[in-house]
């Protein structure tokens, strides 16, 4: 009698579990059809959190990968990017060491380091650009202009 109930009851839950599973392929078969990277990678994730539930330990490594690159920003698709373009909103000079910081348009404030040799000053309104170096750092150049400075991201 408890064997017959149990399969009862199993039967009685399959329907349902399939059907929850079926609902779950229909989200990811409409993520599929969407154009835009960013919403697509977002409408994935969330059909999946809806399925499955929220995983935390995966929050938490994507938010450690946004940590580890912390010198170049992420754009929107995840994707580390390789060089970031902006405007820079001003300069500060400390006279007595010689260091100079610059604020960009973004929010970011990098520092020059002494390696490499750039033609020009940094001013505000001046566009940069920041790339990865090929020693692991991060160095900036002004279009236009020759040669390169190291750069150290500060915030």
């Amino acid at each position: 009698m408890l064997r017959t109930g149990l399969i009862v009851a199993a039967l009685v839950a399959f329907p349902a579990a399939a059907s929850a599973q079926d609902g779950g392929s229909q989200a990811l078969l409409e993520c599929r059809e969407i154009g835009s990277d960013k919403d697509r990678l977002r409408c994935y994730d969330e059909a999946l959190d809806a399925q499955y539930g929220v995983s935390e330990e995966l929050k938490e490594k994507r938010a450690q990968y946004r940590r580890d690159r912390f010198g170049l920003p992420v754009d929107d698709s995840g994707m580390r990017m390789t060089e970031l373009e902006a405007v820079v909103s001003g300069v500060d000079e400390d006279l007595r060491s010689g260091m100079i910081t610059f604020g960009l348009d973004n929010g970011q404030v990098w520092r020059l380091t002494s390696s490499g040799g750039l033609r020009a000053r940094i001013k505000p309104g001046m566009t940069v650009i920041i790339s990865e170096s090929g020693m692991g750092g991060y160095r900036v150049r002004i279009p236009e202009k020759t040669g390169f400075k190291g750069v150290i991201r500060v915030r």
